[in-house]
């Protein structure tokens, strides 16, 4: 009899105490799982905050150089020339030196066109630059720098700019020569055709693929290389016309 009361006694206890220990493990569990998530929820907000245009887009830009794993890419600027005013013999000496051009591209090469609202910003600095002490020249710049701002901001001018993309499949140090050497090659073969090109700098690149993502959107561009949002929406739009 007294040892059923042991055994009796024993198993209360060890009932009491598993029941204990499960609600103890099960306490530490919650609050793992808890901290755990805030911790999940904190890394996810610093990598929310420090995105950039390689994490959205996948694509690096260096100087010149647009990289998009190992592609290396550079884009040329194209002029223009008002090929209907010239005469028949500049015409034809224009489509040979074209060709010519042409025949000698053996690496990837792209072209494209698109839409840019006309900029004046390059012309109302050199004009601020060369500010002149003569009053009514002081009164001819000042009207012509509201004008010209007035032009850019209405944004009711666009302009077609054509652009030609040459690009490098290999290692980043030898990208650097073969597109300069490339880009110069191409640059003087349509030079012959009177065709003036040029090669984008880092903030013209970034300027370009802002331009493209945001066709309505007047937002400076530091916006985009500060981590700003790549694209605008119908709100933002309506606010910069």
């Amino acid at each position: 009899m007294l040892i059923m009361s042991i055994f009796l006694v024993l198993t209360v206890v060890f009932i009491i105490g598993t029941a204990i220990y499960l609600n103890y493990k099960k306490k530490n569990s919650n609050s793992n799982l808890k901290q755990n998530d805030n911790k999940e929820v904190k890394e996810k907000g610093k990598k929310k905050s420090k995105k950039q245009l390689a994490d959205i887009l996948k694509i690096k830009i260096k100087d010149n150089i647009i990289a998009i794993d190992n592609r290396y890419s550079t884009i040329i600027r194209l002029g223009n020339i008002d090929y209907n005013m010239l005469s028949i013999k500049e015409q034809d000496s224009i489509e040979n030196v074209l060709i010519q051009t042409a025949l000698a591209i053996d690496y990837p090469t792209q072209f494209f066109s698109t839409t840019e609202f006309i900029d004046t910003s390059k012309v109302i600095s050199l004009i601020q630059q060369n500010r002149t002490n003569n009053q009514k020249i002081q009164e001819y710049q000042n009207y012509l720098i509201k004008y010209l701002k007035n032009l850019m901001e209405n944004r009711t001018i666009s302009v077609v700019k054509n652009y030609a993309i040459i690009s490098y499949d290999g290692l980043y140090e030898n990208a650097i020569e073969e597109l300069n050497r490339k880009a110069l090659s191409f640059k003087g073969n349509l030079l012959r055709a009177k065709i003036e090109c040029e090669i984008l700098t880092e903030d013209e690149l970034y300027n370009l693929i802002y331009r493209e993502l945001n066709k309505n959107s007047a937002l400076n561009i530091s916006k985009l290389k500060e981590g700003g949002n790549l694209y605008v929406g119908k709100k933002q739009k309506s606010k910069t016309k």
